[in-house]
């Protein structure tokens, strides 16, 4: 389950917890033992203190009775110095009778038992009451000794005395402030300085993992991690750049594949393309030599009888009919000469230098003369030359003058044939632009097939374009079309540019 936590927050509250707990346990426990010495070095001073006013009577023995020791205990008791915090003292004889007595709070004096205790035992009886720093029980924090007093080696009374420990437990309390604040001021740095080894080790370098990552995702796989920090982490960027690597080898491999089937893709359409294109030629040639023996010598006889008839005709009426009837026959045997010379091997003619511009500007003027470009503005953007190429003058012509028919016919009213030419490293072109309506695009994969057209029926036979993609690679030239509906088209011709002097062995 994802936390909503972040692991900068997540550190950082750990660690302070840690810290805090560890430093205030520490400083607790040291406390602890400061205040168990304060109290032991405390209660050992009062027991000597008091062993102390007992051998002082030890010193002066003599002719003194024991109502003099007595007396001078309580003289030494009355002038007790207040750093030793007596609360109170009682002074007892031999059977137990106050001598005298100091009381400053309310504490009451040990019972007859107690004192009999000590008589019996003849050693000093010590009892401390004090709650530490761990112990929170209310009570007085005080200690208080029980010793016999010795006159000639016999019992002459009992002292009885009650000290104040309340002044170490204030010490401990001081110390409690000092050392909060050591472990608020010690606990921040700790934090401080952990959270930065952290976050430069830990928290950064995971992030720089997570922004790479993020980026291998998005299929960027350029990204590489920097190598340092622990041991771990170096071996963890180490591993991630050699992942990165392996995957940008993949990518390499697998789009060298993708670009392979694509370059065989490509071929296999353009063999199957052939393929197509050999088929429909074959069927054409089939058909085109059936229709040339079936058709050829009847029609001719037919339009030779049509002209005979039409010398004898004079009647207007029926020389219409007459002409009519001869331009049809003549239009069918147009196509059939067209599909025998579209099917049968093109028979290389005489080879030679050839300028295009020249070629083409011959065409444009020969349709002007006969009037078939008539309002059509033809804009000559040609250069004055371009470099000869080894071709068919005559199969330059029949393209050029094909070309221009169909941009004449894709041209409504007042339309504009331009005419552009350039060089490009070692090839040629020329283009053949009109402002005509344009080829849809389903129709670009098929303008070149034989028999199809986009004009009316009677129009066309489908065969200009394919004739003339034919003719230009027989050239060693390719033809590319651009075109835009309500825009026009562009046919443009690239060839290779050959040097002139090699035209011999192109004339064999």
């Amino acid at each position: 389950m994802a936390r909503s936590v972040g692991l900068r927050t997540e550190i950082l509250i750990t660690l302070t917890l840690l810290l805090g707990a560890a430093l205030l346990l520490g400083g607790v426990m040291m406390l602890h033992l400061m205040e168990k010495n304060l109290l032991e070095e405390r209660v050992g001073q009062l027991r000597s203190f008091a062993q102390v006013l007992t051998t002082v009577s030890h010193q002066r023995q003599g002719d003194f009775s024991e109502d003099v020791v007595l007396g001078e205990k309580l003289v030494l008791l009355a002038q007790l110095p207040d750093d030793v915090h007596c609360d109170a003292w009682w002074l007892y004889d031999r059977n137990f009778n106050l001598v005298g007595s100091y009381i400053t709070s309310q504490i009451s004096p040990s019972p007859v038992s107690r004192l009999q205790l000590v008589k019996l035992a003849k050693e000093l009886l010590q009892k401390t009451n004090y709650s530490t720093l761990l112990n929170f029980s209310e009570q007085t924090e005080s200690t208080q000794i029980i010793l016999p007093i010795q006159f000639k080696n016999s019992f002459s009374g009992l002292m009885e005395l009650h000290f104040s420990l309340d002044d170490i437990h204030l010490k401990v309390l001081d110390s409690l402030h000092i050392l909060i604040l050591y472990i608020v001021f010690y606990g921040i740095i700790l934090v401080l300085t952990g959270y930065y080894l952290i976050l430069k080790n830990i928290i950064r370098p995971a992030q720089n993992l997570l922004k790479a990552t993020e980026a291998v995702s998005s299929g960027n796989l350029e990204t590489r991690l920097p190598i340092a920090g622990p041991v771990e982490i170096s071996q963890l960027a180490t591993a991630y750049n050699r992942m990165v690597s392996a995957l940008r080898h993949s990518r390499h491999e697998t789009e060298q594949h993708i670009g392979s089937l694509e370059q065989t893709n490509r071929e296999l359409q353009q063999v199957r393309d052939e393929l197509i294109r050999s088929e429909k030629m074959s069927s054409v040639g089939q058909l085109a030599a059936g229709l040339a023996h079936e058709i050829g010598n009847p029609l001719a006889a037919i339009i030779g009888y049509l002209e005979l008839l039409k010398q004898q005709i004079e009647s207007a009426p029926d020389n219409d009919i007459l002409l009519r009837a001869l331009t049809e026959a003549n239009r069918i045997d147009f196509l059939v000469r067209e599909l025998l010379d579209f099917s049968r091997p093109t028979a290389r003619g005489a080879t030679e230098a050839v300028d295009m511009v020249k070629v083409i500007r011959s065409c444009v003027q020969l349709l002007k003369n006969q009037g078939t470009l008539a309002g059509i503005d033809v804009v000559d953007e040609l250069p004055a030359s371009l470099p000869e190429i080894i071709g068919d003058i005559n199969k330059f012509q029949q393209v050029f003058i094909n070309l221009l028919l169909n941009a004449m016919q894709a041209c409504e009213k007042d339309g504009k044939i331009t005419l552009m030419a350039g060089r490009d490293n070692a090839n040629i072109w020329l283009a053949i632009k009109d402002n005509g309506s344009g080829i849809a695009e389903e129709d670009f994969g098929k303008i070149f097939d034989p028999f199809y057209t986009t004009k009316a029926p009677g129009e066309g036979t489908g065969l200009g374009l394919a004739i003339c993609q034919r003719i230009i690679e027989e050239l060693g030239g390719g033809i590319e079309i651009e075109s835009y509906i309500g825009c026009g088209s562009s046919f443009m011709l690239t060839f290779a540019v050959v040097n002139v002097e090699n035209t011999s062995r192109y004339q064999k």
